[in-house]
Protein backbone atom coordinates (compact mmCIF):
# COMPACT_ATOMS: atom_id res chain seq x y z
CA UNK A 1 0.00 0.00 0.00
CA UNK A 2 1.30 3.19 -0.63
CA UNK A 3 1.65 6.73 1.41
CA UNK A 4 -1.58 9.27 0.61
CA UNK A 5 1.15 11.30 -0.16
CA UNK A 6 -0.05 13.03 -3.75
CA UNK A 7 2.81 12.62 -6.92
CA UNK A 8 3.49 16.60 -8.03
CA UNK A 9 2.51 17.00 -11.79
CA UNK A 10 6.38 17.88 -12.33
CA UNK A 11 7.14 14.68 -10.80
CA UNK A 12 4.53 13.14 -13.15
CA UNK A 13 5.87 15.06 -16.28
CA UNK A 14 9.57 14.10 -15.68
CA UNK A 15 8.52 10.31 -15.67
CA UNK A 16 5.94 10.87 -19.20
CA UNK A 17 8.80 12.83 -20.35
CA UNK A 18 10.97 9.05 -20.17
CA UNK A 19 8.58 7.58 -21.55
CA UNK A 20 8.66 10.00 -24.30
CA UNK A 21 12.23 9.04 -24.88
CA UNK A 22 11.98 5.43 -25.01
CA UNK A 23 13.81 4.12 -27.95
CA UNK A 24 11.37 2.58 -30.72
CA UNK A 25 11.57 1.31 -34.57
CA UNK A 26 12.32 3.47 -37.16
CA UNK A 27 11.59 6.28 -34.32
CA UNK A 28 7.69 5.29 -34.94
CA UNK A 29 6.76 5.75 -30.65
CA UNK A 30 3.47 3.36 -31.62
CA UNK A 31 2.13 3.90 -27.87
CA UNK A 32 -0.56 5.93 -26.19
CA UNK A 33 -0.51 6.54 -22.42
CA UNK A 34 -3.62 7.42 -20.24
CA UNK A 35 -2.93 8.78 -16.82
CA UNK A 36 -5.61 8.55 -14.73
CA UNK A 37 -5.53 10.82 -10.71
CA UNK A 38 -9.74 11.49 -10.71
CA UNK A 39 -10.84 9.38 -7.51
CA UNK A 40 -14.16 8.23 -9.38
CA UNK A 41 -12.40 6.91 -12.54
CA UNK A 42 -10.15 4.80 -9.78
CA UNK A 43 -12.81 3.67 -7.73
CA UNK A 44 -14.86 2.52 -11.40
CA UNK A 45 -11.38 0.67 -12.50
CA UNK A 46 -10.82 -0.75 -8.89
CA UNK A 47 -14.25 -2.57 -9.22
CA UNK A 48 -13.00 -4.77 -12.67
CA UNK A 49 -11.86 -7.63 -10.59
CA UNK A 50 -10.63 -11.04 -12.11
CA UNK A 51 -9.89 -15.02 -11.55
CA UNK A 52 -7.29 -16.92 -12.63
CA UNK A 53 -7.69 -20.61 -13.63
CA UNK A 54 -5.56 -23.60 -12.52
CA UNK A 55 -2.89 -23.61 -14.94
CA UNK A 56 -2.12 -19.30 -14.58
CA UNK A 57 -1.96 -20.26 -11.11
CA UNK A 58 0.48 -22.82 -11.24
CA UNK A 59 2.63 -20.61 -13.50
CA UNK A 60 2.82 -17.95 -11.10
CA UNK A 61 3.88 -20.36 -8.23
CA UNK A 62 6.70 -21.62 -10.65
CA UNK A 63 8.28 -18.36 -9.97
CA UNK A 64 7.84 -18.12 -6.56
CA UNK A 65 10.74 -18.96 -3.85
CA UNK A 66 9.89 -19.54 -0.09
CA UNK A 67 13.44 -18.89 1.46
CA UNK A 68 16.25 -16.24 1.02
CA UNK A 69 18.63 -19.27 0.56
CA UNK A 70 16.24 -20.88 -2.37
CA UNK A 71 16.12 -17.07 -4.18
CA UNK A 72 20.07 -17.31 -3.60
CA UNK A 73 20.07 -20.36 -5.30
CA UNK A 74 18.34 -20.27 -7.85
CA UNK A 75 19.00 -16.16 -8.60
CA UNK A 76 15.18 -15.13 -10.39
CA UNK A 77 11.68 -15.36 -9.37
CA UNK A 78 9.99 -13.58 -5.97
CA UNK A 79 10.30 -13.89 -2.78
CA UNK A 80 6.97 -14.80 -1.26
CA UNK A 81 6.60 -12.58 1.29
CA UNK A 82 5.83 -10.08 -1.74
CA UNK A 83 2.85 -11.55 -2.99
CA UNK A 84 -0.92 -11.07 -0.98
CA UNK A 85 -2.55 -13.37 1.03
CA UNK A 86 -4.74 -14.72 -1.14
CA UNK A 87 -2.26 -15.96 -3.84
CA UNK A 88 -0.81 -18.00 -0.66
CA UNK A 89 -4.35 -19.21 0.27
CA UNK A 90 -3.92 -20.84 -3.34
CA UNK A 91 -1.48 -22.70 -2.91
CA UNK A 92 -1.88 -23.81 0.49
CA UNK A 93 -5.80 -25.36 -0.95
CA UNK A 94 -5.86 -25.20 -4.69
CA UNK A 95 -9.29 -25.73 -4.63
CA UNK A 96 -9.94 -22.25 -4.13
CA UNK A 97 -9.24 -21.92 -7.83
CA UNK A 98 -13.20 -22.82 -8.02
CA UNK A 99 -14.72 -21.18 -5.14
CA UNK A 100 -16.62 -18.08 -6.18
CA UNK A 101 -16.49 -16.78 -3.18
CA UNK A 102 -13.07 -16.80 -2.32
CA UNK A 103 -12.52 -14.59 -5.84
CA UNK A 104 -15.27 -12.54 -5.09
CA UNK A 105 -13.42 -11.32 -1.50
CA UNK A 106 -10.03 -11.47 -2.55
CA UNK A 107 -10.97 -8.58 -5.21
CA UNK A 108 -11.32 -6.67 -1.90
CA UNK A 109 -7.77 -6.28 -1.91
CA UNK A 110 -6.86 -5.89 -5.23
CA UNK A 111 -9.48 -3.13 -5.46
CA UNK A 112 -7.71 -1.35 -2.49
CA UNK A 113 -4.41 -1.60 -4.24
CA UNK A 114 -6.17 -0.01 -7.33
CA UNK A 115 -7.50 2.97 -5.48
CA UNK A 116 -4.40 3.63 -2.82
CA UNK A 117 -2.51 4.62 -5.93
CA UNK A 118 -1.95 7.89 -6.57
CA UNK A 119 -1.23 7.84 -10.33
CA UNK A 120 -2.76 5.01 -12.42
CA UNK A 121 -0.56 4.70 -16.11
CA UNK A 122 -2.45 2.60 -18.79
CA UNK A 123 -0.08 1.76 -21.62
CA UNK A 124 -1.66 1.05 -25.29
CA UNK A 125 -0.11 -0.18 -28.26
CA UNK A 126 -0.88 1.60 -31.35
CA UNK A 127 -1.45 -0.56 -34.25
CA UNK A 128 -1.97 1.87 -36.95
CA UNK A 129 1.78 3.24 -36.70
CA UNK A 130 2.91 1.02 -39.76
CA UNK A 131 5.88 -0.99 -39.35
CA UNK A 132 8.41 -3.17 -41.70
CA UNK A 133 8.84 -6.75 -42.93
CA UNK A 134 6.57 -9.73 -41.56
CA UNK A 135 7.89 -8.96 -37.69
CA UNK A 136 6.28 -5.12 -37.60
CA UNK A 137 4.06 -5.66 -34.95
CA UNK A 138 6.70 -7.59 -32.65
CA UNK A 139 9.28 -4.60 -32.87
CA UNK A 140 6.01 -2.40 -31.92
CA UNK A 141 5.18 -4.53 -28.91
CA UNK A 142 8.95 -4.86 -27.97
CA UNK A 143 9.18 -1.54 -28.40
CA UNK A 144 6.71 -0.71 -25.10
CA UNK A 145 9.11 -2.60 -23.24
CA UNK A 146 11.55 0.22 -23.34
CA UNK A 147 8.53 2.25 -22.40
CA UNK A 148 8.19 0.10 -18.86
CA UNK A 149 11.71 0.52 -18.43
CA UNK A 150 11.95 4.56 -18.85
CA UNK A 151 9.09 4.74 -16.62
CA UNK A 152 10.44 2.11 -13.81
CA UNK A 153 13.03 4.11 -14.31
CA UNK A 154 12.50 7.92 -13.80
CA UNK A 155 9.85 6.89 -10.89
CA UNK A 156 12.78 5.05 -9.00
CA UNK A 157 14.68 8.11 -9.37
CA UNK A 158 12.37 10.15 -7.75
CA UNK A 159 11.64 7.68 -5.11
CA UNK A 160 8.68 6.88 -6.72
CA UNK A 161 7.91 3.34 -6.83
CA UNK A 162 5.91 1.60 -9.62
CA UNK A 163 3.70 -1.59 -9.66
CA UNK A 164 2.76 -3.39 -12.68
CA UNK A 165 -1.20 -4.43 -12.49
CA UNK A 166 -1.53 -8.02 -14.18
CA UNK A 167 -4.08 -9.89 -12.87
CA UNK A 168 -6.78 -8.04 -14.89
CA UNK A 169 -4.85 -7.76 -18.23
CA UNK A 170 -4.58 -11.60 -17.94
CA UNK A 171 -8.83 -11.60 -18.86
CA UNK A 172 -10.03 -10.95 -21.22
CA UNK A 173 -13.99 -9.43 -19.98
CA UNK A 174 -11.39 -7.50 -17.49
CA UNK A 175 -9.61 -6.18 -20.59
CA UNK A 176 -13.26 -5.09 -22.29
CA UNK A 177 -14.63 -3.34 -18.79
CA UNK A 178 -11.49 -1.27 -18.64
CA UNK A 179 -11.28 -0.17 -22.10
CA UNK A 180 -14.78 0.93 -21.61
CA UNK A 181 -14.30 3.13 -18.54
CA UNK A 182 -11.29 4.81 -20.26
CA UNK A 183 -13.26 4.98 -23.74
CA UNK A 184 -10.57 3.63 -25.41
CA UNK A 185 -11.02 3.02 -29.20
CA UNK A 186 -12.60 -0.42 -29.92
CA UNK A 187 -9.93 -1.03 -33.18
CA UNK A 188 -6.36 -0.69 -33.73
CA UNK A 189 -5.14 0.20 -29.37
CA UNK A 190 -4.16 -3.09 -27.57
CA UNK A 191 -4.04 -2.34 -23.63
CA UNK A 192 -0.27 -3.72 -22.87
CA UNK A 193 0.69 -2.37 -19.44
CA UNK A 194 -1.02 -1.01 -16.01
CA UNK A 195 1.22 0.50 -13.79
CA UNK A 196 0.58 1.89 -9.81
CA UNK A 197 2.56 4.82 -8.93
CA UNK A 198 3.07 5.98 -5.53
CA UNK A 199 5.19 7.11 -2.72
CA UNK A 200 6.02 4.09 -0.40
CA UNK A 201 6.74 4.28 3.43
CA UNK A 202 9.58 2.64 3.02
CA UNK A 203 11.25 2.79 -0.36
CA UNK A 204 12.48 0.00 -2.73
CA UNK A 205 11.47 -2.40 0.13
CA UNK A 206 9.36 -4.85 -2.45
CA UNK A 207 11.97 -5.21 -4.81
CA UNK A 208 14.69 -7.98 -5.08
CA UNK A 209 17.85 -7.49 -6.12
CA UNK A 210 18.98 -11.28 -7.11
CA UNK A 211 19.88 -11.86 -10.44
CA UNK A 212 21.46 -14.64 -12.55
CA UNK A 213 25.63 -13.81 -12.54
CA UNK A 214 26.84 -12.79 -16.00
CA UNK A 215 28.58 -16.16 -16.36
CA UNK A 216 24.86 -17.58 -16.80
CA UNK A 217 23.88 -15.95 -19.91
CA UNK A 218 26.50 -14.45 -21.61
CA UNK A 219 28.07 -15.92 -24.17
CA UNK A 220 30.96 -15.38 -26.57
CA UNK A 221 31.30 -15.84 -29.70
CA UNK A 222 29.31 -18.88 -29.53
CA UNK A 223 26.73 -21.04 -27.18
CA UNK A 224 28.84 -23.03 -25.71
CA UNK A 225 31.54 -20.58 -24.91
CA UNK A 226 30.73 -18.34 -21.45
CA UNK A 227 32.46 -15.71 -21.54
CA UNK A 228 33.59 -15.00 -17.80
Amino acid sequence: MFSKKPIPDSELKKILEAARFAPTPHNSQPFEIIVVKDEEVKRQLSEVGFRLNKKEVDEHFYWVRHTIEELETKKDGVYVDVLPKFVMDLQTNPKLVEDDEFWRKSMYLYSALIQNSQVLLFILYNQKRPGVGSLKHLWGIMSIGGVMQNIWLAANNLGISAQLVSGQLMNIESVRKIRKILHIPEKDYRLLLIFRLGYERKFGKSGTKYRRELSDFVHLDQFSNKIF
